[in-house]
């Protein structure tokens, strides 16, 4: 009998990539949790054998019944629409509600054993109160939330989620091209060195919770007794400097293509943070590049003692299947729009 794999969000970014790689697997029976069941999107996963079940964030009881049966759960929340419509502060609380009606939902649910919550790290603690990115820290109040829950703590895996090279679709992120320069041009607020962890595609994120699923986490010997300690995962497929991360796109995206390896097409500019939460949701976006600025290769850590933290990469050695790069994620992506 197939296990029940419970993907919220299954018609979005993440959650779509999670049940692309769950339906490749006969072992699972999908099921993706939508608001809406009747839209274009969720018609067209039912056409693909899953099970679009609808429920709503804001009703833990929706989701309990939602979760009805589940082996498995991937949970995740969405900080940008609360955002655009509220603004940061109050978008925090209702995704950080939305993160506890899951858990409490998950809690409920007797038939668990994996609980895969997409999270992000803790900005405020990292930076030693210097930084605090509001959508990371919503999210790790909702860790903290699980953390305080046993049953449900033992069955978690945190995984954190890096950088989407759709980034560069939104408005903040897209190089605009300057005809009388003849080459594109990125403002941000941090220098081009400020290194970034790149997710490459998105489908690393469905390999990566199907990895989690079904392999044992590699805990270290020394964590094998004792308290059971967090477990989180870490997808990114390469680190690259912000300025070098552009000049990728520069180079690989059909339309923004320099003639040469030496010629890219494409300046980084870097302004101040007042000039650049003028434009568009970035008094959202320059806290996170300037938290990246500040803590450099701790952005992705965790911070509390006996905290265990494994790459993507790491667990899949030894198997037929790898983390794809960002030249790869630029390549599938349709830039018509910005182009």
């Amino acid at each position: 009998m197939s296990k029940i794999a419970v993907v919220i969000g299954a018609t979005g970014h993440q959650g779509g990539a999670v049940v692309s790689s769950l339906l490749a697997d006969p072992t699972f029976k999908v099921r993706g949790i939508t608001r809406n069941p009747q839209s274009p999107k969720a018609q067209a996963l039912t056409a693909k054998g899953v099970e679009v079940v609808a429920a709503d964030l804001t009703d833990e009881e929706s989701l309990v019944r939602a979760f009805d049966g589940a082996y498995a759960i991937f949970a995740v929340t969405d900080f940008l629409e609360p955002f655009i419509k509220f603004g940061p502060e109050k978008a925090k609380e209702i995704e950080y509600q939305h993160g506890v009606n899951l858990a409490r939902a998950a809690s409920r649910t007797s038939t668990l054993e994996h609980y895969i919550w997409s999270t992000l790290p803790d900005s405020r603690t990292i930076s030693e109160g210097k930084i605090v990115v509001p959508h990371f820290d919503a999210k790790q109040r909702v860790d903290d939330f699980i953390r305080k829950d046993a049953a449900l703590f033992k069955k978690t895996v945190f995984l954190f989620v890096t950088f989407y090279a759709t980034n560069l679709l939104y408005p903040m992120f897209t190089p605009i091209y300057s005809k009388p320069a003849g080459k594109y041009i990125t403002f941000q607020p941090v220098v081009g060195s400020t290194q970034i962890a790149s997710l490459g595609p998105l489908s690393n994120v469905g390999l990566a919770a199907h990895t989690i699923i079904t392999t044992p986490y590699p805990l270290p010997e020394s964590a094998k007794s004792g308290p059971t300690p967090a477990r989180y995962v870490l997808i990114v497929a390469e680190y690259l400097e912000f300025e070098d991360y552009f000049k990728l796109w520069a180079k690989t995206v059909p339309g923004a293509t320099a003639t040469g390896e030496k010629d890219v097409n494409l300046d980084f500019l870097k302004i101040s943070r007042n000039e650049y939460e003028k434009l568009v949701w970035n008094a959202e976006m320059s806290p996170m590049l300037q938290y990246w600025e500040l803590v450099g290769a701790a952005s992705w850590t965790t911070v509390q003692e006996g905290d265990v933290l494994v790459e993507l990469k790491d667990m899949l050695k030894g198997t037929d299947k790898e983390v794809r790069g960002t030249e790869a994620a630029f390549k599938e992506i349709d830039w018509t729009s910005v182009l």
